[in-house]
């Protein structure tokens, strides 16, 4: 049986379909689970089976082809949010309620004969804030089996799968905002990381004195670091500090990695590990992390959005350090003619949009590590975020659908003249 791949072909990477043909990837993000968005979803399509055929029915018109992951923010749809027009014309929802929902079950996926990713979120969504895992830990070997004996497995010989994303944005960079709270969270609670982290400061500093000029605290022997209740707090030397943390975060990188590929391949031999996604706009995306990423993932999943000139200087980060195929995973830019909503980057109007969508299509298809692109997103949330279907009513946003639908007939038609014969 044939799976989708990544190739290098006449020095340009490709994302391969189980029937041998190179394509660019292109599908929208963030379409949900149903419970929120649409907000007409029983009225529109009577049930979310029905909705979710629609979305796939809708990729498939519009020239995209594949489902990227469902998860992402969601608008609660109730009669509190209803959008309001504010003073200067923009929209805005009062009271909106934010919420992330969880990535499809495999079944749902797989009911739709139609290729796709999708995220195994372990231990969350989201790496940020609390509940950050102790990676040296028995705990989390075993829930990352027990998500993959959950999802991988039942996926394990679906042609339709094109890989498997792990989270959104884990802190690799000392830059990233969540890097000191995560490493702070499991040396304080987590037992192996402590231990883990002691371990560390024996081979960096070899002698208790040695180790009380950069912490402070006297130590009879390096082995009390392990029982100490709180061992990052309080310092003499902040560079030092941040050097060990460092250190100890690439630490967690690799062991992050390893178990996930690890266990991804113990209940599937054939599908792409696509790794985490990064937003490359939002924190840096460290060296060492890459390294890492090029010894355990089949491609390099990136967050950037704006215009290929933009995308170019964001990845620079990566691909000083990979030589391999890197997804877009979520890309894009908003139109918006009121005030200013979170978004990452924005289109004065649909001219602009085109020049933006265009500049990515060609960008797919001429660079030669890029294989294609998750646009952000499926649904138009006003004051959140920008996509191709307005989430109140579930109506395609016509002139943006006109758009994508032009720029993906000409990408298809400039892959099969490219590759005519292959």
């Amino acid at each position: 049986m044939a799976f989708w791949t990544c190739r290098e072909i006449d020095g340009k990477w490709w994302f391969v379909a189980p029937d041998g043909k190179p394509t660019v990837l292109r599908g929208a993000n963030h379409y949900g689970d149903g419970t929120y968005m649409p907000v007409n979803l029983e009225e529109r399509h009577g049930t979310a089976e029905a909705w979710r055929r629609s979305v796939r029915d809708r990729h498939r018109e519009w020239g995209l082809n594949y489902l990227p992951p469902s998860i992402g923010p969601s608008v609660l749809g109730t009669e509190e949010t209803r959008p309001e027009r504010n003073a200067r014309g923009g929209m805005h929802w009062p009271n909106a309620d934010i919420r992330r929902t969880p990535e499809w079950p495999a079944e749902h996926f797989a009911e739709l004969d139609f290729p796709f990713t999708a995220f195994l979120e372990v231990p969350k969504q989201y790496m940020a804030g609390a509940g950050m895992p102790d990676v040296f830990s028995q705990d989390f070997r075993d829930a990352v089996d027990r998500r993959c004996r959950e999802f991988v497995a039942p996926l394990r010989d679906n042609p339709n799968l094109i890989g498997y994303h792990f989270s959104h944005n884990p802190p690799w960079h000392p830059h990233a905002p969540a890097f000191d709270g995560w490493i702070a969270q499991i040396v304080d609670d987590g037992r192996e990381a402590k231990s883990e982290w002691g371990r560390l400061m024996g081979r960096i500093y070899g002698t208790p004195e040695r180790w009380r000029h950069t912490y402070g605290i006297p130590l009879n022997d390096l082995a009390q670091i392990a029982d100490m209740p709180f061992p990052l707090r309080g310092y003499v030397s902040a560079a030092n500090a941040h050097r060990d943390r460092l250190a100890f975060m690439e630490r967690i990188c690799r062991e992050w990695y390893k178990i996930y590929a690890e266990t991804i391949r113990k209940y599937d031999p054939y599908h792409l590990i696509l790794g985490d996604r990064n937003t490359l706009h939002l924190q840096p995306l460290a060296e060492h992390a890459v390294r890492t990423m090029g010894e355990y993932v089949d491609v390099i999943s990136v967050n950037a959005m704006g215009p290929a000139e933009v995308i170019l200087r964001e990845l620079e980060q990566v691909t000083r350090h990979w030589d391999g195929p890197i997804h877009l995973a979520d890309t894009g830019a908003g139109v918006y003619g009121g005030e200013f909503p979170k978004s990452a980057y924005m289109c004065r109007d649909i001219s602009e949009f085109d020049a933006i969508y265009g500049s990515l299509m060609r960008l797919c298809l001429n660079h030669e590590q890029i294989v294609g692109m998750g646009w952000c997103g499926y649904y138009e949330t006003p004051s959140e975020r920008s996509g191709l279907v307005d989430s109140r009513n579930d109506e395609p946003l016509a002139d943006r659908i006109e758009v994508i639908r032009r720029w993906n007939a000409w990408v298809d038609e400039t892959i099969r003249r490219r590759h005519h014969g292959r």
